[in-house]
């Protein structure tokens, strides 16, 4: 690509934008990667990225660190920490104060900066419960649940900020070193039991690569205003991607008819709950035609394969 931007990235820690710094780099982009402490600095660095230090809750970090940067884009990933395999550990925590105060801080510090565009990474969680029907981007959401209100809300404040934005809408995405993946394997091997709701519901997933090369392609091609699902080809539901998965591993789903419901229940987180309640089949046919993005791993059992072939050739690394 002969344009060369200067490129922002939040959420450095998480498997997607990591990707995308290396694909970003790989592609001539000067990045520079928000991420936490020594070894996300160090990660950074690996992947060719500049490494940053700020909060996304204190407006006037932000705005030196998009200064310092002379970012023209922003990907804003933080969303992201919570939008893997719903997991009674997947950063739900923050997710409120990432979706208000560090939307409205982002807004601000790429007004106050040389920011042109925004892409901003969501999830396909805003459409709410749609029981399992079909949806595309013009489909309205309608969960009363807090978080995705929230949702809603923060992509409304970034199309409506007068700064050129795009909405990514992101299915549940995974990949060898996204922490709620490594769990899952773990409570798979260790035969612990799992709340994974109704094995007929419909969610959406991608591979972090996938997101990445389409979060990529947006940053380059900036379709101004556009909201864009980015999801692989099936989807399916957490119970389905649990036994998926633990069948690569060469196990069983954890039999949990000896543990009663409610106690499996009290073992999750509420975000957790509200997420496997949801249910939806999404196209990514928009993504295709606008981005001309397709999915390296069009189905989880493809990215599954990939995460277990990164898992056993670092096995081989170690055992060297």
């Amino acid at each position: 690509m002969e344009n060369k931007l200067n490129i922002f990235i939040t959420g450095g820690m998480t498997g997607a934008a990591r990707e995308a710094s290396r694909q970003l780099v790989a592609r001539g982009h000067r990045v520079t990667v928000l991420t936490q402490g020594s070894e996300g600095a160090t990660l950074a660095r690996q992947d060719g990225a500049i490494p940053a230090f700020s909060d996304l809750l204190r407006v006037g970090e932000m705005k030196s660190m998009l200064q310092m940067s002379s970012a023209d884009v922003v990907l804003y990933f933080a969303t992201q920490a919570a939008n893997s395999f719903p997991s009674r550990d997947g950063g739900y925590e923050a997710l409120q104060s990432i979706l208000t105060d560090g939307v409205h801080n982002l807004v601000e510090a790429a007004k106050a900066s040389s920011v042109k565009f925004i892409v901003y990474v969501s999830s396909t969680a805003v459409y709410g419960d749609l029981h399992g029907a079909e949806a595309d981007e013009t489909t309205e959401g309608h969960d009363e649940d807090g978080n995705f209100r929230r949702m809603r809300l923060a992509e409304r404040q970034i199309l409506e900020s007068g700064i050129s934005a795009c909405v990514l809408r992101a299915g549940f995405n995974y990949s060898s070193d996204d922490a709620p993946i490594q769990a899952l394997s773990q409570a798979l091997r260790h035969g612990r039991g799992l709340y994974l709701a109704d094995s007929h519901s419909h969610h959406n997933w991608i591979h972090a690569a996938d997101l990445a090369s389409a979060a990529v392609l947006a940053a380059e091609q900036q379709p101004a205003g556009q909201i864009i699902n980015v999801v692989d080809d099936q989807p399916v539901s957490a119970a389905s991607f649990a036994a998926s998965f633990a069948s690569a591993l060469g196990l069983g789903v954890s039999d949990n008819s000896n543990m009663p419901l409610f106690m499996l229940r009290i073992m999750t987180h509420e975000m957790q709950r509200a997420l496997l309640a949801t249910s939806a089949k999404l196209s990514n046919a928009k993504a295709r035609q606008l981005l001309g993005w397709s999915p390296r791993y069009p189905t989880h059992q493809a990215g599954l394969e990939q995460v277990l072939l990164v898992w056993r050739a670092g096995e081989i690394i170690k055992a060297t």
